[in-house]
């Protein structure tokens, strides 16, 4: 289950952080958002990551959550390039 979890923080964080950049938010939603609501999305995304750590740590003991922890990040980052790409056809 803390898998699932951690997958899912981070597959979030990473699309904050990706939706924050000038360039993917004209992409997704056709405009650039205002500087107020790209900060939040970055300040979001980062504090996604970082609970991530946290509870990866917590939940597997510090040396196999770290090692969860970035394995889970590559899976996020994978997932939100696919999707950004899929969003760019449409």
């Amino acid at each position: 289950m803390i898998h699932l979890l951690l997958f899912l923080l981070a597959s979030s964080g990473f699309a904050m952080l990706c939706l924050a950049r000038e360039r993917h938010q004209r992409d997704v939603f056709g405009r650039k958002l205002s500087g107020a609501a790209a900060k939040r999305l970055r300040a979001g995304g980062l504090m996604c990551l970082a609970l991530a750590f946290i509870l990866a740590g917590i939940g597997l003991g510090w040396a196999y959550g770290a090692v969860e922890w970035l394995g889970q990040l590559s899976a996020g980052a994978l997932v939100t390039v696919v999707l950004l790409a899929l969003a760019r056809r449409a």
